[in-house]
C-alpha cells in the first residue's frame, strides 16, 4: 500500500464524501463517550477527512480540535467548512511526518485505521503526541466485517483490512492501558489511556548468575544465582526464568530513570525511543511471567 495511492483515492472521493457518508448519531455518541471526549479538552482527529466528527466534538464544548488529513482535497473541504470557527485547525499532511506545537488530551482515528500502512508505527507515534494520562481511540461506525466488505472492491488497493480488535489491543498494550475493546455488528472500537512508565519504582540490585556475571554499582541489595551442579536443564531453566522475571523490572526502571536525564537535557526523541523500548521490555517480561506460571504447575517439567 503506497501513500501516493491513498492520497489519489481520497482526493477522488472528496467531492461526494459528505453526501454519501452514512452516519449513525447513536453509535458516534457511544464511541465518543467511550473515548471520554469532554469539555475543555484538546482533540487531535487523525485522518479527519472532511471533518465528519468536528460538530460532535464542538457539541461537547472541547477547547480545540486539530484535524489532519493526507488528502489535500479532503482537507480543503474541512478547512472551508470550519474556516470561521476559531476552535478548529485543519492540517493537510501526513501525521507520521507532521510537527505539532502541542500535545493532546484525546486522539481519535475514526473510519480510517485500515488505510495506514504501518499500524504499529502509527500507534507508537500517536502515543508520543498524547499528554500523560491522555486517551487514544481507534474506531469505526460499523462492524469489522462490514468495513472489510466495503473496502474489498474499489478501496482494496488502499486498505490493509481491519485487524481483529484483540490484535489491535496487543499493539496498544505497549503504550496504553486498554479499557475499551468492542467489535460487534454495530461498531468497532479500541481505546486506552497512555501509560505512565515511571509510575512504579524498584530498588537497584546486584546480580551474579552461573559463570556470567552482571553487576550494578548503584543498589543496596545483593543477589547471587549460582547453578546447582546436580540440577537438570529444566530445573535450571525454571530457576533462570524466575530470576529474570523477579529482577528485570528493576533494570528496566533504572534505564527509565536514567533516560529522564536525556529528557532534562532536551533530548526528547531519544527519551521517547528509550521509553518505548522499556514498554516493549515490560511486555516481554509479562509474557515470561505467564509462561513461568504455566510451567511451574506442570509437575513433569521439574521431575
Amino acid at each position: 500500500m503506497e501513500k501516493k495511492d491513498i492520497i489519489e483515492f481520497f482526493d477522488r472521493c472528496a467531492p461526494t464524501w459528505d453526501t454519501e457518508m452514512i452516519k449513525n448519531d447513536e453509535i458516534i455518541d457511544k464511541i465518543l463517550d467511550n473515548a471520554e471526549i469532554q469539555e475543555s479538552q484538546h482533540i487531535l482527529d487523525v485522518a479527519c477527512g472532511t471533518g465528519v466528527l468536528f460538530d460532535y466534538y464542538l457539541d461537547r464544548n472541547v477547547a480545540s480540535v486539530t484535524g489532519i488529513d493526507i488528502s489535500p482535497e479532503m482537507a480543503k473541504i474541512a478547512q472551508r467548512k470550519y474556516a470561521d470557527n476559531p476552535k478548529v485547525t485543519v492540517i493537510c499532511g501526513d501525521v507520521e511526518e507532521a510537527a505539532f506545537s502541542q500535545k493532546f488530551d484525546r486522539i481519535v482515528v475514526y473510519n480510517a485505521f485500515p488505510h495506514f500502512p504501518y499500524p504499529k508505527r502509527l500507534i507508537k507515534l500517536l502515543a508520543h503526541l498524547l499528554k500523560e494520562g491522555g486517551r487514544m481511540t481507534i474506531a469505526h461506525g460499523m462492524s469489522r466485517a462490514a468495513i472489510d466488505n466495503h473496502h474489498s472492491s474499489s478501496a482494496s488497493k488502499v486498505s490493509n483490512g481491519l485487524m481483529p480488535a484483540d490484535q489491535l489491543k496487543k499493539l496498544f498494550d505497549a503504550h496504553f492501558d486498554v479499557e475499551i475493546m468492542i467489535s460487534n455488528d454495530q461498531m468497532y472500537q479500541v481505546s486506552g489511556v497512555k501509560r505512565d512508565l515511571l509510575s512504579h519504582s524498584h530498588s537497584g540490585i546486584t546480580h551474579s548468575h552461573g559463570t556470567l556475571i552482571h553487576t550494578h554499582s548503584h543498589g543496596d541489595e545483593v543477589h547471587s544465582h549460582t547453578p546447582d551442579q546436580n540440577a537438570t536443564p529444566i530445573d535450571e531453566l525454571l530457576t533462570l526464568m524466575k530470576y529474570l522475571v523477579s529482577h528485570n523490572d528493576a533494570h528496566a526502571q533504572e534505564v527509565a530513570d536514567l533516560a529522564q536525564e536525556l529528557k532534562t537535557a532536551g533530548k526528547d526523541m531519544a527519551y521517547d525511543e528509550i521509553m518505548d523500548a522499556v514498554a516493549d521490555f515490560d511486555m516481554v517480561n509479562a509474557k515470561l511471567a505467564a509462561i513461568l506460571e504455566t510451567l511451574s504447575v506442570e509437575e513433569f517439567w521439574i521431575k
